[in-house]
């Protein structure tokens, strides 16, 4: 585990002449490409979500794009892996305008939603963060907020952040969330992993969390 968030951390920051002059891996085979198109186009599916999300898979790896806010999701066709499109309250807000990704790394442990939302109006970061801070302490109401360092992605405005160190299963984990804001959409990372490679999880959050708004915000 540990070998793979530093190799994670090390791509994170890496100036981009270095990225560019990295090795790159074997491209996927077609067949590769079509399993992974066959994962996106099941979890479109399978959440009722044609038309608010279209399979963007241009890899071995399946990704899903939301349409209206252009956050991208990558999923590697784990049992775990789900998009969400959730209810809302307000009848002037479309259905597709409060979505998740859903998403579990074996390999970290660690579990990831990535949430696009658009309210009108819109909560400001602030408001957003500590609605997840109080979902945290009413789901643990042991959690101990974490006083660690958090590692950023080079190059990008620090999302705001919150972190608490919780028990699960009998073992401490790291639960976190990210808040960004972009023109009239709302981003949010949560993500829960081992507490003992806690620098890593807030890394792999951030990382996911900008590669998801990366296409949006190159646009």
């Amino acid at each position: 585990m540990l070998a793979r968030l530093t190799f994670i951390a090390a791509l994170a920051a890496a100036p981009m002449a270095m990225a560019q002059d990295a090795p790159k891996e074997a491209p996927a085979t077609a067949e590769e490409v079509a399993a992974a198109r066959a994962i996106a186009d099941r979890l479109i599916a399978e959440a009722d979500a044609e038309g608010i999300f279209v399979n963007s898979t241009d890899s071995g790896l399946a990704e899903v794009t939301h349409v209206a806010s252009g956050m991208t999701c990558m999923f590697d066709g784990g049992q775990y892996d789900r998009i969400a499109i959730f209810p809302v309250s307000d009848p002037k807000i479309p259905r597709g305008y409060d979505v998740g990704c859903v998403s579990y790394d074996e390999a970290l442990k660690i579990d990831l939603s990535l949430y696009a939302t658009r309210y009108r109006p819109l909560p400001s970061e602030r408001a957003v963060l500590d609605s997840a801070r109080g979902a945290i302490e009413n789901r643990w109401p042991d959690a101990r907020p974490y006083t660690g360092d958090f590692m950023t992605v080079e190059g990008q405005t620090p999302p705001l952040a919150a972190a608490y160190r919780v028990r699960i299963d009998g073992e401490d984990m790291l639960t976190l969330a990210l808040v960004t804001h972009r023109d009239e959409w709302g981003f949010k990372a949560r993500a829960t992993g081992p507490y003992k490679e806690a620098m890593g999880v807030s890394l792999y959050a951030g990382v996911m969390l900008t590669g998801a708004l990366l296409e949006r915000d190159t646009d």
